[in-house]
């Protein structure tokens, strides 16, 4: 894929991004350029500013697990797959939240905030 074919699925939502490390592994990350899944602000403009880098070879994704842009070399890019958007296929499993996102809502649950909320009454001999 060629630089604007990237940034063009990466403007359609979410994609998981394969790229290749400075070290030569394989890692991969959930990241868009699409205005609906940016943050408010000032980070919103880094989404254009990957049209800026023409002469460079270089993108800039917000990834969408950590909450933050990462800056990749094009031809370090392996393989991208849409995951939502128009056109792209059922890939739920592949859009579950990320660890950080999971232990965030399990110490939530864990808290006393969870133990301060009222239950509905039940009857008597209800579970």
């Amino acid at each position: 894929m060629n630089k604007q074919e990237i940034i063009t699925t990466l403007q359609s939502g979410i994609s998981e991004i394969t790229y290749t490390d400075e070290h030569s592994i394989e890692q991969s990350i959930m990241g868009t350029m699409a205005h609906q899944h940016l943050p408010e602000g000032n980070m919103a403009q880094n989404a254009n500013s990957s049209q800026h880098h023409s002469s460079k070879n270089i993108i800039e994704v917000f990834n969408v697990n950590s909450e933050q842009w990462e800056t990749f070399m094009v031809d370090s890019i392996v393989d991208i797959e849409q995951l939502t958007g128009e056109g792209a296929p059922n890939n739920e499993k592949k859009l579950q939240a990320g660890t950080e996102y999971m232990e965030g809502i399990l110490e939530l649950t864990a808290s006393e905030e969870l133990d301060s909320m009222e239950y509905p009454a039940t009857e008597e001999g209800e579970v």
